[in-house]
């Protein structure tokens, strides 16, 4: 028996060292594959970089000598503020009220563009939460439909804001109304997209769930999938409000309404004070807009979990 023990004990040993040495040549075979992979990868990826670089006529000479001329642009644009008359009124040269001479025009535009944003991200936003159930590969009612809607959103996607606010000026003059359309239609192609992605990491468990209990594919989505991604909906809706606000104000830049439209004449005009001071006054609202969304987001979130 001890015999036949230790010749047993002897097969398994050497089926177990066949067994580890193949392993060993399939692993060393994928690891070089992957080398290979890696290294033909790394070699395309530096001459497109290159080929970019040459294309776009990116120098980093030329990026050092515009230095001094970025300094000398800014010296143009900073006012002759004198901490003596900083606290002045608007009529005395130096303060702070002198370069903001016209703040409450300029505050009248800012609510525009913040109008402009909240309208364009309700709108995109509202339509990319419809569309991404359709575009998700796992719970999209079809392979095709859901092909289409990706193709959908990724034209969206592409579309410049600036250009399509030129195009709708265009078509239905200048306002408001364009920059909100050309904003909307961004917006739902970015919130698609980004939705999409999250509806294909959901749990599929509640979906199977709802289904055996007899119900429909919109069932699956309000009872499977809804409560999984509102949270996620939310917080990329507060994101995309805050990234529609600056765009709000560029596509003022072609006559589509907001405080870009103030900007664009202050630099026709070689105003750069005031386009300083208008540039100031955007970046301070995306600030306010960055905190109470931020203060917002995490209370949701926090509340749904």
């Amino acid at each position: 028996m001890s015999t036949l023990a230790g010749l047993i004990d002897a097969a398994g040993d050497e089926r177990a060292s066949t067994a580890i040495a193949a392993f060993r040549r399939e692993h060393a075979v994928h690891a070089r594959r992957w080398y290979v992979f890696f290294a033909v990868g790394a070699v395309l990826f530096v001459l497109a970089l290159g080929a970019s670089a040459y294309i776009a006529q990116f120098d980093l000479i030329r990026l050092f000598e515009g230095v001094p001329r970025m300094q000398a642009f800014l010296a143009r644009a900073l006012p002759d503020l004198q901490w003596a008359k900083l606290a002045g009124n608007a009529t005395t040269e130096g303060s702070l009220a002198y370069w903001f001479y016209a703040l409450p025009r300029w505050i009248g535009l800012l609510w525009e563009s913040i109008q402009m944003a909240i309208l364009a991200t309700a709108i995109g936003g509202g339509a990319a939460f419809l569309l991404s159930f359709i575009a998700a590969r796992n719970i999209g009612p079809g392979r095709w439909i859901s092909m289409l809607t990706r193709r959908l959103l990724e034209f969206f996607r592409t579309l410049p804001d600036i250009i399509v606010a030129l195009v709708f000026v265009q078509a239905f003059g200048p306002g408001a109304a364009a920059g909100v359309l050309a904003i909307a239609l961004h917006t739902t192609g970015a919130l698609g997209k980004l939705m999409s992605e999250v509806h294909e990491n959901i749990d599929m468990k509640p979906l199977e769930g709802v289904r055996a209990t007899g119900g429909n594919w919109f069932h699956a989505i309000r009872f499977g999938v809804m409560p999984q991604i509102m949270p996620n909906f939310f917080s990329y809706a507060l994101l995309r409000l805050e990234i529609n606000i600056a765009a709000a104000a560029a596509v003022g830049y072609v006559g589509a309404g907001g405080i870009g439209q103030d900007l664009v004449i202050a630099i026709e005009n070689l105003r750069f004070d005031d386009a300083l001071a208008i540039i100031l006054l955007v970046i301070a609202l995306i600030f306010v807009i960055d905190l109470t969304s931020e203060r917002i987001r995490h209370r949701f979130i926090g509340a749904s979990r």
